[in-house]
Formats: structure tokens, C-alpha cells, sequence
């Protein structure tokens, strides 16, 4: 009964206060490759964490009890006695009914985002190849009134320019975002934004997972306007992006606007921060510590239950030998 407590108590104090530390940290914004990993684990740990409490809640029924006895060497029953609560396979046939649940919705979610993405992007693909004009450049020219740059990843991925754009944005501006957009392709900054709303999704209301979506939807592009190297290169980037923005008739969202002021002010600074060696080393050692956390903490029952049984280790008495 001890480890899903335990579970439980990681959970509340991992959703609570990594966001503030994150939040709060200034490398995140400095190397958005190691924010957007940081962001990732902490969701992919409390969500590891819930999980395992409705495994460990339900392991008493779950066959895979024989498989945990053989890896601690003791007895089965000297395991599942870790596991019982005093609520008995009542408790555990609703934990092992809500982990499925839970995680057959955020494999729905995923797998649903990832095809509409992937269905959407080949429609696209399909009509770039009748209204689009491939450039020298490497990226497809359509007609169209509002100055856009996006790009299209998957198998066939493609930078789409509107003339529009072609014609507001000067050539370093233009090659400024041309190098943003193939960051994004490059480091298929899809999949990680895909992941994070399927867990915003599956956690609705928690804030965690909502604010975890929004941070790594910021940290994606800054990654991206990293790509943009030397001062007059940002520059150029964030001048681009006043006049993307200030063309477009339709008002972006407030949390939109948000981001891309941040954008603007971090592309002002001369050259992107460096974060240190012991720094990164910092965040991957947190990192494994997040994710290993919760099964340390499931297993901790069964590793008691191993050591609590090491006089069966001993030699049976020879009843001949006296």
C-alpha cells in the first residue's frame, strides 16, 4: 500500500514545483533544446508515475506478479503481500481498469494527432503540386495575398513562401526564415508538439500538462530562430517577424502575441546564451532521475519483500547431519 501512496506524493510534488523551477530558469530560454527535453520529462514522469500507481495498486491480480517475484528472487506471495491494500481486488480491478484506460486514451490521443496531421499535410502536398512553383532555393512559391512561411514535415516535407512574403521580406530576412523553417523539419519539432497535446489532452484541467504545451510550443520556435547565427542574422529574423506579424489581417491569439514578443526580445540580444557543460549535465542527471523515480518507487515494495526474505537463501538443514 506504501508505493502508490509514495507514487502519489512524487506526483503532486513533480507537478507542483518542477513547473515553477522551469518557469523560472533562465537557461531554458538560453538552450531551448534542453527546455524542451526538461518540459518532456517532467510530463512523461508524472505521467509514468500515475501509471505505476494503478499498476502497483493492481499488481495482486496482474499476471505479472511472476515475473516481478523471479526478478527480486523471493516468493510470490511474500510479493503481492507488498501490494495488497486492505481494500482487497475490489481496489485493484478498478487501478487496473483505470491504468488501461488511461493509457489506451493517451495513445488514442497521439495516434489521432498524428494522423490528422499527417492526412492534412498530404492535402497540402496535393495542392502544392498544382498551385506551387518550386524555387531554386529549395522551397515552393504559391500565389497568395497574405505574406506566409510555414513548412510541411513528414516524408515529403516542404518550406512554403507566398509571393506576398517574397515581396514584404527582404533576402535576409527571407533567408532567416527559410533557416527557421528547416530547423523545424530538421529536429521534427512535430512529433514534440504532438506528444504534448496528446498529455494535455488525456490531463485535461491539470495545469502541468496545459502549461508544459504552451512552454514547449514557445521553446520549438526559439530553437528554430537559433538557426538564424550572428548579429545581423537575428536581426533580421526578428525583423521578419514584425513584419509577418503586422501584415496579417486576422488578430493573433493573446498567448500567440505572447509568444512571439518573446521571440522578438530574445532575437534583440546580440547572440543566443551558452549554456554551460555542468549545466546540461545538470538537466540530463535530473532528467534520468525523473523517469527512474516512479519505477524505483513501484519496485521499492518488491525489493523489501527480497530482502525481508533472505534467511529462505540458506541451505535446507540435512536432516542426517547433526
Amino acid at each position: 500500500m506504501t508505493a502508490p501512496l509514495i507514487l502519489a506524493l512524487f506526483v503532486g510534488a513533480t507537478a507542483v514545483l518542477a513547473p515553477r523551477h522551469l518557469l523560472r530558469a533562465s537557461w531554458v530560454h538560453r538552450s531551448p533544446r534542453w527546455g524542451i527535453w526538461a518540459w518532456q520529462a517532467v510530463s512523461l514522469a508524472v505521467t509514468l508515475a500515475v501509471l505505476l500507481i494503478g499498476v502497483t495498486l493492481a499488481l495482486p491480480i496482474l499476471p505479472i506478479g511472476p515475473h516481478l517475484t523471479e526478478l527480486v528472487r523471493t516468493t510470490h506471495l511474500d510479493v503481492t503481500d507488498h501490494y495488497t491494500t486492505p481494500a482487497g481486488n475490489g481496489l485493484a480491478v478498478i487501478a487496473a481498469v483505470f491504468s488501461v484506460a488511461l493509457f489506451g486514451r493517451a495513445a488514442i490521443l497521439l495516434f489521432s494527432n498524428l494522423r490528422r496531421s499527417a492526412r492534412r499535410r498530404a492535402q497540402q502536398v496535393e495542392g502544392l503540386r498544382l498551385i506551387g512553383t518550386r524555387h531554386p532555393g529549395g522551397f515552393t512559391v504559391i500565389n497568395h495575398p497574405v505574406p506566409l512561411v510555414y513548412c510541411l514535415p513528414g516524408r515529403q516535407r516542404a518550406v512554403v513562401v507566398t509571393r506576398a512574403a517574397m515581396e514584404v521580406l527582404t533576402p535576409q530576412e527571407l533567408d532567416s526564415v527559410l533557416a527557421h523553417e528547416r530547423t523545424h523539419l530538421r529536429a521534427r519539432h512535430d512529433l514534440a508538439l504532438a506528444v504534448a497535446d496528446a498529455l494535455s489532452r488525456t490531463f485535461r484541467g491539470i495545469g502541468l500538462f496545459t502549461t508544459a504545451h504552451q512552454q514547449v510550443a514557445t521553446l520549438v520556435e526559439m530553437q528554430a530562430d537559433d538557426a538564424a547565427r550572428g548579429v545581423g542574422a537575428r536581426h533580421a529574423m526578428a525583423s521578419a517577424l514584425v513584419t509577418l506579424g503586422s501584415t496579417v489581417r486576422s488578430p493573433a491569439a493573446p498567448t500567440e502575441t505572447n509568444r512571439v514578443a518573446a521571440r522578438i526580445r530574445r532575437l534583440a540580444e546580440a547572440s543566443p546564451s551558452i549554456v554551460r557543460p555542468r549545466q546540461r549535465l545538470a538537466v540530463g542527471a535530473c532528467t534520468v532521475a525523473l523517469l527512474s523515480a516512479p519505477v524505483a518507487l513501484a519496485l521499492a515494495p518488491a525489493m523489501e519483500a527480497s530482502a525481508r526474505d533472505c534467511c529462505h537463501v540458506a541451505l535446507p538443514a540435512d536432516p542426517q547431519r547433526k
